[in-house]
């Protein structure tokens, strides 16, 4: 049969294309054979030895390959839909191309045609679950929807691949090339991300919980992550935070979320006034529109956040990091003191940004009257049209700041 399918790719005339379909392959050694293009959808291909094996646009079609062995092997643009690799080792395979989608074969029976009843009429997705592909090239792949959890990926190549709501929770990513790929919903839970590479790539929606951000490479990555992504505590506790805000304290709790680690966490439009969040890591937080009135964000690192629109009366940013921070439009100003009758008392509350580094941020059109920026390090800053009236500037940093159109505080 070999023989033939060769003479098939040859285009010759006894040649035929090599058809195994549905055949029972378990454990067969496949090694450095020719299958390209060759028709194996539904094969159980179980245990089966495809070690340099060239499989470059072959159907394999809801194929069972648990446990075989690929290493090396040539999958580029192979129909992988709805295949079983569980357990598979696909170290150095090149898998460009390859499309992972669900799919199902076609089932005849006395009520017709129809996807196999084990599936419950669903298109099964491809399950990759535990195996090993490392080093494999992957680049360009389709692997939507596919079940990749526990999946070795150690320095893979998945450039440009489409990873629309993969799950690779638990996953090993060490050194893995996600550039430009797709990643839209992806699940990496838990997975180990040291040293991969996500420029350019697209995580909207990934839920990233319990993953080291700081390990990897996210630069001009698109990364906007979903609370629910750090877990059921932080949810809760935000949940009964704005129960607070609405019941006047009444009911819920001050939210307390101190020295946590949300980076990239999408709070925009969030009251969070009067929360906790000293020493809270919030780099890259999309905070814009975000209510942070009397919010506790002394010592927080929010490097490159995003606090567009934000109203911050009386904020504590004291010792913060806002390097790169764009506050465009925010107010950063006094809160009126009220005594117990709730009626002003005629002192004032005010924002303090004292020995803050805000070095490189933007606060362009900030309303900032009476802020406190005792020893704030402003240099390279952008205060254009910022409103400063009052504002507390001793030993403030402002070399090479722009402070265009900018209202200063009156020196004496």
């Amino acid at each position: 049969m070999l023989g033939r399918h060769r003479e098939w790719l040859l285009k010759r005339p006894r040649g035929a294309r090599l058809n195994l379909s549905l055949a029972d392959l378990q454990g067969y050694d496949f090694s450095g054979a020719d299958l390209r293009a060759a028709k194996l959808s539904g094969a159980n291909l179980a245990r089966a030895v495809l070690v340099e094996t060239n499989l470059s646009e072959a159907d394999l079609f809801a194929a069972n390959l648990e446990r075989a062995d690929l290493s090396k092997a040539d999958l580029s643009r192979a129909d992988l839909r709805g295949a079983s690799m569980r357990g598979a080792t696909l170290a150095g395979a090149r898998l460009m191309g390859v499309d992972f989608r669900g799919g199902a074969l076609m089932q005849a029976s006395d009520e017709g045609v129809g996807f196999g009843a084990e599936n419950n009429g669903k298109r099964p997705k491809a399950n990759t679950s535990g195996a090993d592909l490392t080093e494999a090239n992957l680049r360009g792949s389709n692997l939507t929807g596919s079940n990749m959890n526990g999946v070795n990926l150690a320095g893979a190549n998945l450039s440009r691949a489409n990873l629309t709501k993969v799950s690779l929770r638990k996953a090993n990513l060490a050194g893995a090339d996600f550039k430009g790929a797709c990643l839209r919903g992806v699940d990496m839970s838990m997975a180990l991300i040291d040293g991969a590479d996500f420029q350019g790539a697209d995580l909207k929606g990934a839920i990233l919980e319990d993953v080291d951000m700081d390990s990897a490479n996210f630069t001009g990555a698109e990364l906007v992550v979903d609370v629910s992504s750090f877990g059921d505590t932080v949810a809760t506790i935000l949940q009964n935070h704005e129960r607070w805000i609405r019941s006047d304290g009444k009911e819920g709790a001050r939210a307390d979320l101190a020295g946590l680690n949300m980076e990239r966490i999408d709070l925009s439009g969030k009251d969070l006034s009067g929360a906790n969040l000293k020493g809270a890591k919030l780099a890259g937080a999309k905070l814009q529109n975000a209510t942070l009135v009397m919010t506790d964000l002394s010592e927080a690192d929010l490097t490159g956040a995003n606090l567009v629109g934000a109203l911050a009366n009386g904020v504590n940013l004291s010792r913060s990091i806002l390097h790169k921070a764009i506050l465009q439009r925010a107010q950063l100003g006094q809160v009126p003191l009220r005594g117990p009758d709730g009626k002003p008392i005629g002192r004032f509350w005010s924002a303090s940004l004292a020995a803050a580094d805000a070095s490189e941020a933007d606060f362009s059109d900030a309303l900032m009257k009476g802020a406190n920026l005792i020893d704030a390090k402003l240099n390279n800053a952008r205060l254009v049209n910022a409103n400063l009236i009052d504002a507390k500037m001793v030993n403030t940093e402002l070399t090479g700041a722009d402070l265009t159109g900018a209202v200063m505080p009156q020196t004496d």
